[in-house]
């Protein structure tokens, strides 16, 4: 959270950091603004000082962050640009200026949005227009580690993208178990073979009653596809009964903001017992792992955990079979909030030692994943650890594999 920002840059011996946002939304600049600031740099030193420069265009959005600001033109940007071999070197010289007129010297965190090889030019000509700043490369990056606890107000947010998904997932149940056989395909009583593109836009439509919108694309897998952890589905498909069709959202508040994230698995009509009983070692997995959230564990400990039940139940997973892609095929969870990815990781080796803490927001999501046997399940939910150590489930909504057609 924000607060922990300046703890953290001290603790790493950091002098400040600067944040870009080149042309578009940038998470990381909006977490330190709380501004959706699409062309900008962030200075901010351990101190607490901070300053932000932004285009003009956006002077009114500088205006709302809480900190000093200036724009591109009052510090000459556009002559710097028209004199320079290239635009990181312009860049790079804005960086140096403003950091010595706060003061900056010493080992600063660069993060935010350019493209990579135009932040590695930048910051290469920062070093050598001035040598006293040097480019601490540790990872995760501060405003990483800070952003991986989130605060009441972050957490309200989430709180709100996530009933927005949920009420999402309850119309594509819905919609599911309503249909109908109609030569040879399931009909809505509209079109007479309905497809997951039917069922895409449906999610869409939820997503923009609760002014969230899709980062990325949902997954909306069936059958084989569903056996491809993000394989996003062909909407050209035709829904099929019996079935496995995983449903994947995690949509954020429209034009960038907080997110959620949420899967389930459901078959139209009756499934086969294959598909009954991966489902059934999926769930039991889950359940595993959503019982033994607690404050203090180890974040990489519920991976383990999870395996554990997969390979009990006789399914290959990374850590029995390094490299296999049928079984259990990634890591448990994984941190959201401004970005669908972020920490802490419910996975990883020994590198990984993060603890649960409050102020997480983690999904779990323990999957098997079948493609030649034309099958794959997920479920997934997000939850809070909260302050008080108790684990808030963000996406409470029932775990009914059949819907529909004499389920």
């Amino acid at each position: 959270m924000r607060s922990d920002l300046d703890p953290l840059m001290r603790q790493r011996g950091l002098a400040g950091i600067v944040v870009l946002a080149h042309d578009h939304y940038c998470p990381a600049l909006h977490w330190c603004t709380g501004q959706k600031i699409h062309h900008g740099i962030y200075f901010r030193a351990a101190d607490g000082r901070a300053h932000l420069v932004v285009d003009p265009m956006e002077r009114d959005q500088a205006a709302l962050a809480g900190c000093e600001w200036s724009t591109y033109a009052q510090h000459g940007f556009l002559a710097m640009v028209k004199s320079a071999e290239s635009q990181s070197l312009a860049i790079a010289t804005l960086i140096t200026k403003i950091a010595a007129e706060i003061g900056l010297q010493g080992a600063v965190a660069f993060a935010g949005d350019v493209p990579l090889g135009q932040g590695y030019a930048m910051l290469s000509h920062v070093r050598e227009i001035a040598p006293a700043l040097t480019v601490d490369a540790r990872q995760p990056d501060v405003i990483a580690l800070a952003m991986a606890t989130k605060d009441e107000t972050e957490l309200a947010a989430i709180r709100r993208a996530a009933r927005g998904g949920v009420e999402a997932m309850g119309r594509v149940r819905d919609y599911l178990g309503a249909l109908r056989p109609h030569q040879g395909a399931l009909t809505d009583g509209t079109v007479d073979a309905v497809t997951l593109g039917h069922v895409r836009a449906l999610i869409h439509r939820a997503f923009a009653d609760h002014g969230l919108a899709e980062d990325g694309e949902s997954i909306i897998a069936q059958g084989r596809d569903a056996g491809v952890p993000h394989n996003r589905g062909n909407d050209a498909e035709p829904v099929r009964p019996g079935e496995a069709i995983i449903v994947d959202i995690f949509p954020g508040e429209a034009g960038g903001g907080y997110h959620t994230d949420m899967t389930r698995t459901f078959c139209v009509g009756p499934a086969a017992p294959g598909l009954r009983e991966i489902y059934a070692h999926c769930r039991e997995a889950f359940d595993a792992a959503m019982g033994a959230l607690k404050v203090g564990e180890p974040c990489r400990s519920y991976q383990d955990l999870t395996c554990d039940v997969f390979e009990r139940q006789g399914h290959a997973t990374l850590r029995s079979q390094p490299g296999v892609q049928e079984g259990y095929v990634h890591s448990l969870g994984h941190g959201v909030g401004l970005a669908v990815h972020e920490g802490p990781r419910l996975g990883g080796g020994e590198t990984n030692t993060t603890l649960l803490a409050p102020g997480h927001v983690v999904s779990v999501e323990p999957g098997l994943y079948y493609p030649s046997r034309g099958m794959g399940v997920r479920i997934e939910d997000l939850v809070a650890v909260l302050p008080d150590g108790r684990i808030e489930n963000l996406t409470p909504f029932p775990y009914d594999l059949e819907v529909g057609v004499g389920s």
